[in-house]
C-alpha cells in the first residue's frame, strides 16, 4: 500500500523539480531534523526538514503529521523519487501544500546594516584550523587581485568541522555581506566564481548553500539579523538565534557577515582594512 501523501511547505526553489517528471533521488545526508535528497540530474539537493528546524533556501518543511522522527531508518544512499507532484522516500510521501519564498539579503537597507554588523563581535572564535585561511582571504579581498582572491577563497572550501564546514559558512557570510552593500564590492565576483565551482571541493549540501548565498538567498535567522540592523532594533535576539544554528555554523556565518561589513565600511571611510576574523 502506498504511504499517505502529506502536504509540505515547499520552497519556491523546489517548485520546478517537484512539478517535473518523476525521477530517482538519492539520500546524501540525514540527521534527526533534516534529510537531503539529490534528484537524478540535479545539481542542488532538496532539504526535507521538520517544523522548527533551520529552513535552508531549498527546504521542504514537513507537516507535524509526519511525526517526531520522520527520517528514522533512512540512511545515505537510500533511493526515493521526486517529481510528478510528489517526494517519496521510505514511508514518507509529500505533496506541495503551500510554497514559501526564501529571504534575500538584498532586501535589507545597506547603510545601517553594514555599520551595525561591523560593530558586532561573535562570542566564539572561528575554529583554529580555519582562522589563518580566513585572515588570508580578508587580506586578499582588501588588497589582492582576482586570481589571488580566488586562491584564498578556495583554501576555505571544505575546511573545518561541521556538516557544512566552517570555512564554507564563513564564505557564505562574506557573500551575503557583499550583497547588502549599495554597490557590490569588486571582490564579490571572485567569491561568486569559487562558489559556482564548489561542488568538487566541498560536500554537496554546503556547495548548494554557497551558490544560494552568491544569489543573496539566506536562512531566516540571517534575514532577521539583517532586519534588526536595518531598523536599529536590538540585535541580541537575532544574534542568539543565529548562534543556535548548527554546532558552529551560525557563529561562523556571523564571522563572515561581520568581516564583510568591516571591509565595506573601512573601504567607504578610507580606512586601511585589517585581517579581522578572530
Amino acid at each position: 500500500m502506498s504511504p499517505t501523501a502529506l502536504p509540505g511547505l515547499v520552497s519556491e526553489l523546489a517548485r520546478d523539480v517537484l512539478a517535473g517528471p518523476a525521477r530517482p533521488a538519492r539520500v546524501i545526508a540525514v540527521a534527526r531534523q533534516a534529510l537531503y535528497l539529490l534528484p537524478h540530474g540535479q545539481r542542488a539537493p532538496l532539504a526535507l526538514v521538520v517544523p522548527g528546524a533551520v529552513r535552508v533556501p531549498a527546504a521542504v518543511v514537513l507537516p507535524r503529521a509526519a511525526g517526531e522522527r520522520p527520517f528514522h531508518g533512512l540512511t545515505p544512499g537510500r533511493t526515493g523519487r521526486v517529481g510528478a507532484g510528489r517526494i517519496a522516500i521510505g514511508s514518507l510521501c509529500l505533496t506541495a501544500g503551500e510554497f514559501w519564498a526564501p529571504p534575500r539579503a538584498q532586501d535589507a537597507a545597506p547603510g545601517p546594516v553594514l555599520d551595525r554588523l561591523a560593530t558586532l563581535r561573535p562570542p566564539r572564535p572561528l575554529p583554529a584550523e580555519v582562522r589563518p585561511a580566513a585572515r588570508a582571504l580578508v587580506r586578499m579581498l582588501a588588497h589582492g587581485g582576482t586570481a589571488a582572491r580566488r586562491r584564498a577563497a578556495r583554501a576555505l572550501l571544505g575546511l573545518g568541522p561541521g556538516a557544512t564546514p566552517s570555512g564554507d559558512d564563513f564564505l557564505c557570510g562574506l557573500l551575503l555581506a557583499a550583497l547588502v552593500q549599495p554597490r557590490p564590492p569588486d571582490w564579490l565576483a571572485a567569491l561568486a566564481h569559487v562558489a559556482a565551482e564548489a561542488d568538487t571541493l566541498t560536500p554537496p549540501v554546503s556547495a548548494a548553500l554557497l551558490r544560494h548565498a552568491a544569489e543573496g538567498l539566506c536562512i531566516p535567522q540571517v534575514a532577521a539579523l539583517l532586519r534588526a540592523a536595518a531598523t536599529g532594533s536590538d540585535p541580541s535576539g537575532p544574534v542568539t538565534a543565529l548562534l543556535a544554528v548548527g554546532h558552529s555554523s551560525g557563529c561562523d556565518l556571523l564571522h563572515g557577515l561581520c568581516a564583510g561589513a568591516r571591509l565595506a565600511t573601512r573601504a567607504r571611510d578610507g580606512v586601511r582594512p585589517r585581517s579581522t576574523p578572530s
